[in-house]
């Protein structure tokens, strides 16, 4: 059985523990059954924690919640946390003036910390925003994330409790997922359509000029792997130009294609062959003929757990495109007829 020594700063002794994490929220979660002895109740709301597995960090923030209870025999303590980046989420920005000028999402997402949680990024260069205006009353997260959806960016968090802007993968993680060696009784895979569309229109208006492509501008990219016309016009966020109309409607139709195959596959332990825990945003090679899966794939999303039954993982997984990742161009392809490279091209509306 592969057990991980699992510690929580300045909690008691932990039973049991969960651990959600996703490369499409900010936030990650985790649920404790803690050890309880003694009068009182030996932990805080608002409590600083570091989870860690065997001394790597796994969740950086506070304790959110606490249960506690007895029956006649037993007492139960139950934690739940939540990462620093809760605050950028959830509490409300503060900026002197609510505007920016000609500054990209990493400098106004810097600017908006102004709790301190920590912005970092994947190094990806963003494109300077003309104009963004803050909202009264919008959370930091919520703004950033106007924006991100019109430039192909995800916003998650970091084991570390930082907000991280990223544009792609962030690398492969070691080995292979394979039926009946790692992959555990449970795996399931969904081939779908929904969400698909053969022609992805983007359109928007620029607040100066007098050309066609700054008051009639529109963007297109298709889905040629579909089998009937299925159109959707979706408008631009923020201040228009070109080269934005075709990244947000590349960013649309790729990340329909990739979520077109999806994967939940229990796996043993919550590190891969190589040591490394698995993480959102990472992709890794599957090879399962009885899900009709042979290649590489991005994780969504990971839910990490350990109890008297074991250490386990379950991997959200799906077609890299899904994150802003590549055609993975594997042997299940054809299982649901991915197109090849989506690139959006200009007409006129």
């Amino acid at each position: 059985m592969i057990l991980e020594l699992i510690t929580a700063s300045g909690l008691p002794a932990i039973k049991t523990v969960s651990v959600s994490v996703s490369a499409e929220e900010a936030v990650r979660t985790a649920a404790l059954d803690c050890v309880i002895v003694g009068s009182g109740v030996p932990v805080e709301i608002g409590q600083e924690v570091t989870l860690a597995a065997s001394g790597e960090p796994v969740l950086t923030g506070y304790v959110r919640d606490i249960g506690t209870g007895y029956g006649a025999d037993t007492r139960t303590l139950t934690v739940s946390l939540v990462s620093k980046t809760v605050d950028f989420v959830e509490c409300s920005a503060e900026h002197a003036t609510g505007e920016w000028l000609d500054k990209d999402l990493g400098e106004i997402a810097d600017e908006l910390d102004t709790l301190g949680v920590g912005v970092e990024t994947d190094g990806s260069s963003f494109p300077k925003e003309p104009r963004h205006k803050l909202v009264v009353g919008e959370s930091p997260y919520s703004t950033i994330e106007r924006r991100a959806r019109g430039r192909g960016v995800l916003i998650y968090d970091t084991p570390k409790g930082r907000i991280k802007l990223a544009t792609k993968p962030e690398g492969t993680h070691a080995g292979t997922l394979r039926r009946g060696e790692n992959i555990l009784p449970g795996a399931t895979a969904r081939f779908t359509e929904r969400g698909r569309h053969s022609e992805v229109k983007v359109r928007g208006q620029a607040s100066g000029g007098t050309e066609k492509e700054a008051l009639r501008p529109e963007t297109i990219a298709r889905d040629s792997s579909l089998q009937r016309r299925r159109p959707v016009i979706l408008r631009l966020e923020g201040e228009t130009t070109v080269d934005r109309m075709k990244k947000r409607a590349e960013w649309q139709a790729n990340r329909a294609a990739g979520n077109a195959v999806t994967a939940n596959l229990p796996v043993t332990g919550w590190r891969d062959a190589g040591g490394k825990i698995w993480s959102p945003n990472w992709l890794v090679r599957v090879e399962d003929d009885w899900l009709g899966l042979e290649g590489l794939m991005i994780i969504k999303a990971v839910e990490l757990t350990q109890s008297d039954e074991g250490t386990k993982a379950v991997l959200s997984l799906a077609d890299p495109r899904a994150l802003g990742g590549d055609n993975p161009r594997g042997k299940s392809a054809g299982g649901y007829g991915a197109p090849g490279a989506i690139e959006a091209e200009y007409q006129d509306e």
